[in-house]
């Protein structure tokens, strides 16, 4: 073993830069993908919601709800509220909301690589529907 990697804070310190490498990457990926993708899909059929779900995997953060990428080529977590409709109506109105996240460099880099497969996987469909 490289006797400079058997220090544990320099090891730890040229662990973080090369996660923080990696991030910046798929960051890069990840929004020249969204910006590709045209037109960006409607997200569960709500014309005015433009987002694609990204699987959670196996995060170990379960206080997130559901995380999207949007045409920005950025990650949300995707809130939705059901509000009261109008009195005559007597039903509800849902209002969607794209909360932006603040992540940890390696809980961003798992999300965006999930992220650029499913919108690489939306590419091909387009590109085999097209055929």
């Amino acid at each position: 073993m490289d006797d400079y990697l058997s220090d544990p804070w320099r090891a730890s310190s040229l662990a973080h830069a090369a996660v923080d490498r990696a991030a910046q990457e798929l960051r890069r990926i990840l929004k020249a993908l969204a910006h590709s993708l045209d037109p960006f899909p409607n997200f569960l059929g709500v014309p005015t919601l433009h987002a694609v779900e990204v699987e959670r995997g196996s995060s170990p953060n379960h206080e997130l709800g559901c995380v999207v990428v949007g045409p920005d080529g950025e990650l949300y977590e995707l809130v939705l509220r059901m509000i009261p409709g109008l009195p005559e109506s007597s039903g509800t109105d849902q209002v969607e909301e794209l909360k932006e996240m603040d992540l940890e460099l390696g809980e961003y880099v798992s999300y965006a690589h999930r992220a650029i497969l499913q919108l690489a996987m939306l590419h091909r469909e387009r590109q085999k529907g097209s055929l």
